[in-house]
């Protein structure tokens, strides 16, 4: 059996004698360049798909769990409704990808660049994506409970609504991202970059923010209540309505009380 695989014009890009799956991994050992190729519904779970140009691509509901895409170029890629459970995706180039409503629960995104890409929806639970680069994304009612985002870029990202229970966000950085709503119960904030953010109605209660940055942050109506917020900064933040019940307050900068909601 041979098997043809195409990009979106319907150009032939690799044939090989063998299956899909055998197919890409000839393709990836020989490291060719499958931009725009299309991939849909293929089954690729286990796969080896290391270093491949899948730029463009469009793996829309996909099967990949488990897969290994290290270092794999997914710029711009489709990958709606994809399964990628347990897959290794360190280091990958995932700028701009579409991977809106997919399963990432376990996966490997370490050091992995997702500038302006749409994760709206996603299930990444105990992920780890210490390191990546998740500037502008739009993270919309995801969830990330349990995830390690120590150091990740997550500037201007829009993360309104977004389940941040007990992620470990230490060093993260936030600067003008969208909190609203996001809930960051018993979240790891130590050292975060939160200037100019937008935490309205967020909940941190029993969070830790341990010299984190607040200030110019919208707070207006967040929760507090017994948090670590030792050293934290707070200047020219907006906290009316918000709550410190029980929060740790020692050594705070520019904290000024809030005026009742």
């Amino acid at each position: 059996m041979t098997t043809h695989i195409k990009n979106k014009e319907g150009t032939e890009l690799f044939s090989h004698e063998g299956d899909l799956r055998e197919a890409l991994e000839a393709a990836a050992e020989a490291r060719l360049d499958l931009t725009k190729a299309v991939l849909d519904g293929v089954d690729l779970s286990g796969a080896n798909l290391e270093d491949m140009n899948l730029r463009q691509v469009s793996l829309r509901g996909a099967n990949l769990r488990g897969a290994n895409l290290e270092n794999t170029n997914l710029s711009g890629a489709n990958l709606l409704e994809a399964q990628l459970r347990g897959a290794n995706l360190e280091h990958a180039d995932m700028r701009e990808v579409l991977l809106a409503g997919c399963n990432l629960a376990g996966c490997n995104l370490e050091g992995a660049r997702l500038v302006g890409a749409n994760l709206a929806g996603i299930n990444a639970q105990g992920s780890n994506l210490e390191g990546a680069d998740l500037a502008r994304a739009n993270l919309d009612g995801s969830n990330l409970e349990g995830c390690n985002l120590e150091d990740a870029r997550l500037s201007e990202a829009n993360l309104t609504r977004v389940n941040l229970r007990r992620a470990n966000l230490e060093g993260v950085d936030l600067d003008g991202a969208n909190l609203t709503y996001a809930d960051l119960r018993s979240a790891n904030l130590e050292k975060a970059d939160l200037r100019d953010s937008r935490l309205e109605g967020a909940n941190l209660r029993e969070a830790n923010l341990d010299r984190a940055q607040l200030d110019r942050a919208t707070l207006t109506n967040a929760c507090f209540d017994n948090a670590n917020l030792e050293r934290a900064s707070f200047s020219a933040a907006t906290l009316t309505g918000a709550s410190f019940h029980g929060a740790n307050l020692h050594r705070v900068k520019g904290f000024v009380p809030p005026e009742p909601g």
